[in-house]
């Protein structure tokens, strides 16, 4: 079928007002031209307080060349209008056949939803080929009860069966009941056959689709899909819409896939998803790429990064340490991710021409620093040569591997029944295999954002106007440097970065610190994309990947009453991640640095971090804090995540063509794995705490508004 030509006029305007649309991706304009490329009818449900309802899957192209974007709308078309949805409303056409119709966004609309989860699940075969639907479940169902009913039906000749069949499990839809052979004084196999009846006319009927209209919450619109949580009294289901099309299976679907497939406890199980085909004449083929997601989620679940915000928030010197148990536990996962990660797509050895890419990017990224926040950087011009002399003698940057490639505190869930888990697994993913230092410095920098939010509240300094960093950095004021060192937040961090390291070390059978010339070098150069990118779009945040950078590669300096120790001044290592339970209480020991030193602890920066073109409506910890406001700098986050720093990913993205990917024995938990593995505790890690994610984890500029 096609749409109306009323119909792509609302569409264009509509379309770029959208959260999910790609604005970064090029100038479109506010009323772009569109092409339908599909139209596929998916669902009718004749229900009269509706109107009638019609559920529409189109596929539309936006702009031309090279910024030619194919979109995934959804649409829902009722008879009559629901004020409920008013916020959903596309707008009014007319229909030849239905006459006048309400046309909303299918994603919002509950009955769009269900009907697309209730497909997925069932795994319905649509009519014309356009669209079809997989499910995990479906398989195992399936054998299950057939494996089930074929051994009723072999019970030997002469035994009696258990008890007598439901007519519901009668071997086939229309079967007669089996009576009970208890009751029969022949044997079972000279029982009569199961013969179905004839059908009748009726039953030759179609029948109208019944679903249950469960409610529905639409958590996430943006970064290019829209998310929504059905609220099942059983199961609470996960319904993800891709927005923006690509030809192919993108890694958010393959990796969650796999690893569910492969029984990994690291990322909540997928249930199943459809895909969508059309024919498209800009490529002059046939293309096809999945539209939808249905997972398994814990409506309890939070973002790790608003559960750290909002511990942080409440310490005190007598409770920094109140996290490190979680710290420990999420590192954990983590591990068991990048091990399951490894097995299931393997892993390559850097030597060669990637250590030298990534080395040859690490050491032009000082010079841009440099360049960009010549005063702020200023007083460790001498540390960064040093540091970038050192970088041009690494000799092999180890195992490369498939990575989550974003991973802030922001793409952490903690569940009081599932523990941790991943999620939103971009297609970033999808590229060449990368240090898994970098996944590790993304999130122990958005640890040291939770840390810097909670300071900068308490401090008032959200609101200060005072440019001083900006111009000096901490070049002349070591003891503004030293108050940061000895805040609870900053001593908090240490901890929690420290024991997430451990937790990490534990999971992957090595230990992984500072002391790892990948870590280190990974740190800094995403500290120094986040001291450029905060110096342009959020000075008041600049205190915070300078203090660390600071830490870094000059050590903690010594209190102005005390004369500076060697260790103070000589031992690297960020004092976020750098003690351990106890050194962090003695926070001015050099054990601080030493430790952090030793354990690779926190910030790191991860190799996404950018270039010069840093997006300004993203801070997160894996693109460096930017642009929101500095006072609700948290909760702004979420629709910024989608414009990530250009050049992010560009450390990783030339991978030798030669290099042969070697697979890695399985180490998912769920093959082999005793029950007190599930997590630390013996026990499905339950954690404490739970609200809506503030701030889009630490770069990411979500900083928390709501705490």
């Amino acid at each position: 079928m096609a749409i109306s030509s009323e119909l792509e006029q609302l569409l264009a305007g509509w379309i770029p007002r959208q959260p999910w649309f790609p604005k970064l991706a090029a100038d479109f304009g506010t009323d772009p031209d569109i092409t339908p490329m599909s139209v596929a009818r998916a669902f009718t449900y004749p229900a009269e307080e509706l109107g009638g309802f019609v559920g529409l899957v189109t596929v539309i192209s936006v702009g031309d060349g090279p910024t030619l974007r194919r979109l995934n709308i959804p649409l829902s078309l009722r008879g009559s209008e629901d004020l409920h949805l008013r916020h959903a409303l596309i707008g009014q056409v007319d229909d030849l056949a239905r006459g006048p119709v309400y046309v909303y966004d299918g994603p919002a609309d509950p009955v769009f939803v269900n009907l697309m989860a209730d497909a997925i699940v069932k795994r319905k075969v649509f009519a014309g080929g356009q669209l079809s639907t997989e499910s995990l479940r479906h398989e195992d169902d399936r054998d299950a009860t057939a494996g089930s009913r074929l051994g009723a039906r072999q019970t030997p000749a002469g035994q009696v069966p258990p008890g007598p069949i439901p007519a519901g499990d009668a071997p086939y839809p229309g079967a007669t009941e089996i009576v009970d052979p208890a009751d029969l004084s022949a044997p079972f196999d000279t029982v009569a056959e199961v013969v179905p009846p004839k059908p009748s006319k009726e039953a030759l009927a179609t029948p109208a689709p019944s679903i249950t209209v469960r409610p529905i919450e639409v958590t996430d619109s943006g970064a290019n899909k829209s998310t929504v949580v059905i609220h099942d009294e059983y199961e609470p289901l996960e319904l993800s819409f891709f927005r923006v099309l690509e030809n192919g299976m993108p890694a958010s679907l393959t990796i969650p896939v796999l690893l569910t497939e492969a029984g990994s406890r690291s990322v909540p199980e997928v249930i199943g998803w459809s895909s969508g085909r059309w024919y498209d004449m800009f490529e002059v083929t046939e293309m096809e790429a999945p539209m939808a997601l249905l997972s398994h989620v814990d409506v309890e679940a939070e973002p790790a990064w608003r559960e750290a915000v909002d511990i942080v928030c409440a310490v005190d010197s007598g409770s920094i340490g109140g996290y490190n148990a979680q710290a420990a536990e999420m590192g954990r996962r983590i591990g068991e991710l990048h091990a399951d990660l490894a097995a299931e797509f393997g892993i390559v050895e850097g030597t060669g021409e990637p250590t030298k890419q990534l080395v040859e990017k690490w050491t032009q990224r000082v010079d841009w620093a440099l360049g960009r926040a010549p005063l702020a950087l200023d007083s460790l011009v001498p540390e960064l040569r040093r540091h970038r002399a050192k970088l041009l003698a690494l000799e092999t940057i180890g195992s490369l591997q498939k990575i989550h490639g974003e991973l802030t505190l922001d793409h952490v869930v903690s569940s009081p029944t599932d523990g941790y888990t991943v999620v939103k697994f971009s297609d970033s993913a999808n590229s060449d295999p990368r240090p898994p230092a970098l996944d590790l410095v993304a999130l122990l920098r958005s640890v040291d954002y939770a840390a810097g939010f909670a300071r900068l509240q308490r401090t008032g300094e959200l609101d200060s106007d005072d440019g001083g960093l900006v111009v000096n950095g901490f070049g002349s004021s070591p003891e503004s440097l030293r108050a940061i060192y000895d805040s609870p937040e900053f001593l908090w961090a240490s901890q929690v970065q420290n024991s997430l390291l451990s937790g990490y070390s534990r999971a992957r059978g090595e230990s992984i610190g500072l002391g790892d010339s990948v870590l280190r070098a990974a740190l800094i150069d995403r500290l120094l994309v986040e001291v450029v990118t905060e110096l342009r779009n959020r000075p008041t945040w600049l205190s915070v990947p300078l203090a660390t950078l600071t830490l870094v590669l000059k050590g903690k300096p010594a209190r102005a009453s005390d004369e500076p120790t060697e260790a103070e001044l000589t031992v690297p290592g960020p004092d976020d991640g750098e003690a351990n339970s106890e050194d962090a209480r003695s926070e001015e020991t050099t054990g601080d640095s030493e430790s952090a030193a030793g354990k690779g602890e926190p910030e790191s920066t991860s190799d996404r971090a950018s270039d010069e073109k840093s997006s300004a409506g993203k801070p997160s910890a894996d693109r460096p804090a930017g642009e929101e406001s500095s006072t609700s700098g948290a909760a702004d986050g979420k629709a910024a995540e989608a414009d990530g720093m250009a050049g992010e990913a560009e450390l990783d993205d030339e991978p030798d063509d030669d290099v042969v990917s070697t697979r890695v024995p399985a180490t998912f938990a769920a093959r082999g794995a005793a029950p007190r593995d599930a997590d630390s505790n013996g026990r499905r890690a339950s954690m404490p705490g739970r609200e809506k994610d503030p701030a889009d984890d630490p770069n990411r500029g979500r900083e928390a508004k709501d705490s």
